[in-house]
């Protein structure tokens, strides 16, 4: 299986951690999509977010397995703990299991650049850098992108498609769909020469207008 063919547009990396009671249905937001592969589950991809005195919070889980006869053949699993502030990154805590290598993205802002420390990148990236994270349009029309399963920053190209869609090709390749609130509602991609796609199950608040306000 080509492993990156079937996380084009899945490594983007949510828990489903529900944050404190305190914290106003204003202040949050949760998204979860059941991906598939050739239109059978193949797993989730959570979003659970929240704005508090102006910093924004977002933690995100993927948990994918393929299974053949049965038998796990390949599994990806994302933990990523992002926090932005004035629409730049603050800090990032990456960890990812890559069918078995460990693979790990994170960043911290010092003030004029991001240093990024990650399995496959350690140096700097301009603080404007974004995440290949999706949960905002915002996002498509900034660079670089920074892996969050890597470090890497990303060279990729944007294309709008039908209305809604955008079309990223390049070092990542996967179809991204936005609502008209601007709100992430999923991907299309190749998942190992079969259509992937992620498929939206549930959603409260909204994420992108809370990133926006931070």
């Amino acid at each position: 299986m080509n492993r990156r063919q079937l996380l084009a547009g899945a490594a983007a990396l949510a828990t489903g951690t529900v944050f404190p009671h305190a914290i106003s249905a204003s202040e949050r937001a949760f998204r979860r999509f059941i991906v598939l592969r050739d239109g059978k589950e193949i797993g989730f991809h959570e979003l659970s977010a929240s704005l508090t005195n102006g910093r924004f919070e977002i933690e995100i889980t993927i948990d994918l397995r393929v299974r053949f006869l049965g038998i796990t053949a390949y599994r990806y699993e994302l933990l990523n703990r992002e926090v932005w502030r004035d629409g730049r990154i603050i800090s990032v805590n990456s960890r990812v299991n890559d069918d078995g290598n460990k693979e790990f993205c994170q960043i911290e802002n010092t003030g004029d650049l991001l240093q990024v420390t990650g399995s496959r990148y350690t140096g700097t990236a301009p603080v404007d850098a974004v995440t290949t994270s999706y949960y905002s349009t915002a996002f498509l029309e900034r660079r670089p992108w920074i892996s969050t399963q890597s470090g890497n920053a990303l060279d990729v190209q944007i294309a709008a498609g039908a209305p809604g869609t955008w079309n990223v090709s390049g070092e990542l390749e996967t179809q991204l769909l936005y609502d008209e609130r601007g709100e992430w509602l999923g991907s299309n991609f190749d998942a190992g020469g079969e259509p992937g796609t992620y498929q939206l199950e549930a959603e409260t608040g909204q994420i992108a207008a809370l990133w926006a306000e931070a």
